[in-house]
């Protein structure tokens, strides 16, 4: 795994200067600590940092063709690479190593910028093409690496990292206030934009191409096009199983150690059965726990499965003051607030994952394309209360909001029940519904964020109108809640302890077919991967196979009410408060009174306004 970034001059005759460029590639040193490279020509400038996984004694970066008129840059695993490079030589194309690189590079010069169609994997690439005086970048079908971009007069940057591209920039970015909105609803930052001004991200499944100082994308891969099954149940459940098992035992390609996180629920334990299955040795396996609280503990699922498969285990224990001492280092590493607090446990477990591996396997996305999400039978039932509390009086909405406001979660759901699924649905994290922002925001502050966030969830939703709503909410979630949140989490967290990670679940071929099937093989009533939980029966526990779903939890809601409770409200009411333009005071103290009394679970809510606080405070003023 690397990092990867560059410079466009657009004024003639300026150059890339070689000590800036050294100093955005080594600003990124954690994500590849093994070797370093740039690539200079004249305007343009390449860097490259590179944690080595296969061909360790080759493939350095970056990487030309034979003439030296294509020169890569490129993160990640393209894990077809060795039937690519067949393919390719088949074709004529002369190979000089035998690392995935190079495929990138001969890919490019056989199908130009449609190469990213023949790609199995995960990456993010950059490209110059000294014929065409051209840039081509290009990020996986989902999203699963990251690359972010900015533009204005004078040039054009990219990175692996934001921190990357402020290195370059002569000053400090305002905070991006049009999308701020979309940070409160849903606790991250959707789409192309980010909270820094100016600064945007390449989306999944897309490829930018920048000649003559002009940027053109093209989306090469939308889950849209999927067509529907036509299986039985038996058969797409023999078909998922060995879809899941291939993309495991892809997953599994490397020339150094490898290991796995371990919840104890489905998806993890899925994968380890998997990788048991394809190793001759012991799967080195990790989970995170918690002494204080045992509800959000899973190490004993996670144990029970280590136990079945003889797994070499390793234990996390995080303690509450080591949680808010991380604050910090989450936003170092994540650069925008997220509403993840498993973020922090994520980066503490894989700091101890790097001391026995190199690379790790997750579950990451089973949930998005099995229905897995208790929301998602919620939807359904609210869009069938829907029909009816819309035909009633407005006088009796009015009753419900007027009695049940001083509950959040009461609110959020008279919020809903007044909404179709196209105006109500936001993904799987949304928590702030209208009725809630407008006791949040101050005023005047509301009145500058517009509805772009209410546009672009139903530009998304709007895509598929003749889907079924499960599909619908499905689809919304893999281009947003999972690229955006869960992904940035999971690459940044182990990434910041050069650590690799993959997600077997994310295949785009097992992606494609999951998508395909039918609701009810995804969703019966309450219980959602009813696929994956059908194939898993011969391999699991029913007791793991069936509990409730937590996935890495952390006790935040116990923490801030006791232990952490003075911290969190130092931070969000002190008189240095940088968010008070945009929140209302009085709403910030209700709330967590409201907590520690025990009368709701505000702990996401306070989460997100003590990450946005500290964010503005490192990064923005």
């Amino acid at each position: 795994m690397c990092a990867i970034c560059g410079v466009v001059r657009f004024r003639d005759g300026e150059p890339v200067e070689q000590n800036l460029l050294v100093q955005m590639r080594d600003s990124m040193a954690h994500r590849g600590p093994d070797s370093a490279g740039i690539f200079l020509n004249k305007h343009v400038g390449f860097g490259h940092r590179r944690l080595k996984i296969i061909d360790l004694h080759a493939g350095a970066q970056p990487m030309f063709n034979e003439d030296g008129t294509i020169a890569v840059v490129y993160n990640g695993e393209i894990y077809n690479f060795l039937e690519l490079r067949e393919h390719l030589i088949a074709k004529g194309h002369t190979f000089q190593t035998k690392c995935d690189t190079e495929v990138i590079v001969h890919a490019y010069e056989e199908y130009g910028i449609d190469c990213p169609k023949w790609f199995d994997g995960m990456f993010a690439f950059a490209l110059y093409d000294a014929t065409k005086n051209s840039v081509f970048l290009a990020r996986d079908r989902v999203g699963i690496k990251p690359l972010y971009f900015y533009m204005d007069q004078h040039q054009f940057l990219f990175a692996s990292e934001v921190r990357a591209i402020l290195k370059v920039l002569e000053f400090r970015p305002s905070a991006n206030i049009a999308a701020l909105d979309f940070y409160v609803s849903v606790g991250f930052v959707p789409g192309e934009t980010t909270l820094f001004q100016g600064v945007q991200k390449l989306l999944p499944g897309y490829g930018l191409i920048l000649q003559d100082r002009q940027v053109t994308l093209s989306q090469y891969w939308d889950l849209n096009d999927a067509p529907p099954s036509e299986l039985s149940f038996g058969e797409a459940q023999e078909r998922y199983a060995e879809l899941l098992q291939k993309s495991i035992e892809m997953s599994l390609m490397s020339d150094v150690p490898l290991g796995a996180f371990l919840s104890g629920g489905i998806d993890s334990s899925a994968v380890v059965a998997g990788m048991s299955k394809s190793m001759t040795e012991p799967v080195k396996t990790f989970s995170v726990g918690y002494h204080d609280d045992k509800d959000a503990s899973e190490l004993p699922y996670a144990q029970c499965i280590a136990n079945i498969f003889h797994t070499e285990h390793h234990e996390y224990i995080l303690e509450s003051e080591e949680f808010f001492a991380s604050l910090d280092l989450l936003l170092e590493y994540t650069e925008e607030p997220i509403v993840e607090s498993a973020a922090i446990a994520l980066f503490h477990l894989s700091r101890l994952a790097k001391e026995h591996v190199t690379v790790i396997l997750s579950g990451e996305g089973s949930d998005e394309i099995l229905a897995g999400y208790p929301l998602y039978p919620i939807m359904a039932r609210l869009d069938r209360i829907h029909r009816v509390f819309g035909y009633l009086p407005s006088w009796i909405h009015e009753c419900l909001s007027t009695s049940l406001k001083a509950n959040e979660k009461y609110t959020k759901y008279v919020d809903w029940m007044r909404m179709s699924l196209l105006n109500r649905y936001r993904g799987i994290s949304n928590d702030v519904t209208p009725s809630i922002k407008r006791k949040m925001y101050q005023p005047g502050f509301a009145s500058r964020l517009g509805n772009d966030s209410d546009v672009f969830f139903e530009k998304l939703l709007g895509t598929l109108s003749q889907s079924s709503g499960l599909r619908k909410m499905g689809y919304l979630d893999i281009k947003s809640w999972l690229p955006d949140d869960l992904l940035v989490k999971a690459d940044k967290m182990t990434m910041a302890n050069s650590l690799e990670l993959r997600v077997p679940f994310l295949d785009h071929h097992l992606l494609e077919f999951a998508m395909s099937l039918p609701d009810e093989y995804r969703l019966k009533g309450w219980e959602g991967k009813l696929a994956l939980k059908k194939v898993m029966e011969k391999v699991l526990p029913h007791e793991i196979i069936y509990r409730k779903k937590k996935g890495f939890p952390v006790p935040v809601a116990r923490w801030f009410k006791e232990k952490l409770y003075h911290q969190v409200r130092d931070v969000l009411l002190d008189s240095k408060s940088l968010t008070r333009n945009y929140f209302q005071e009085s709403y910030i103290d209700n709330a967590l009174k409201r907590h520690r009394q025990g009368k709701e679970d505000l702990s996401r809510r306070l989460f997100s306004l003590v990450a946005l606080e500290m964010w503005h405070k490192k990064y923005i003023d």
